[in-house]
């Protein structure tokens, strides 16, 4: 029994369904991932505190978002060790929760001075941010506000939606490419 040239054609096609198949399921079923979390933005920049010129920034991820209090001398005379602390406190604008503060660690830099915390933001809010400074001889609090946002990281149906126009350009390319096979095939039977 010979096969016609339509049978050849719903072979090759059934062939691919179970590569389609298998590409859904890894993809649904993989495990979440992380995602990258995006770099830390400025909130506060260049004030002037005692005789450092501070900036900070974050990337204030819900669950735990991180804080970088940067700290450059206004000139040569100001160094490192007479800093005695920097602290970092959050807490919602709804004011629904009391005050956390956390204190900062110094990192290692060539030039001024940079102090990293982790701190828990448990909703997706406004908060307040308070960084509080101390050195020797000189000290000051500085403001601002940041809303918590989700870490980047997308689930697997977020995947799939993302996936289904290439998926639809897939499945157009194949039928693109059955279609010519077939009128190929009946150019060659006349």
């Amino acid at each position: 029994m010979d096969s016609t040239p339509n049978e050849d054609n719903r072979f090759a096609m059934n062939k691919w369904w179970p590569a389609l198949f298998f590409c859904l399921s890894l993809i649904t079923l993989a495990p979440r991932s992380i995602a990258h979390e995006g770099p830390p933005f400025p909130i506060i920049v260049d004030k002037e505190v005692g005789p450092y010129l501070v900036s900070v920034w974050t990337d204030p991820d819900i669950g735990i978002g991180t804080f970088f209090v940067v700290m450059e001398p206004k000139d040569e005379s100001a160094i490192q060790d007479d800093i005695r602390s920097v602290q970092v406190g959050v807490v919602p604008a709804s004011g629904r929760l009391d005050e956390k503060v956390y204190t900062a660690e110094s990192q290692r830099t060539r030039n001024g001075a940079r102090y990293m915390t982790e701190v828990e933001f448990d909703k997706g809010e406004m908060w307040k941010v308070r960084i509080i400074l101390e050195g020797n001889g000189w000290g000051d609090e500085l403001h601002s506000e940041v809303e918590a946002t989700p870490d980047g990281s997308i689930g697997p149906i977020a995947v799939v939606i993302y996936a289904l126009p290439f998926v639809g350009i897939g499945i157009l390319w194949i039928r693109a490419i059955m279609r010519r096979r077939e009128t190929v095939d009946e150019g060659e039977e006349e």
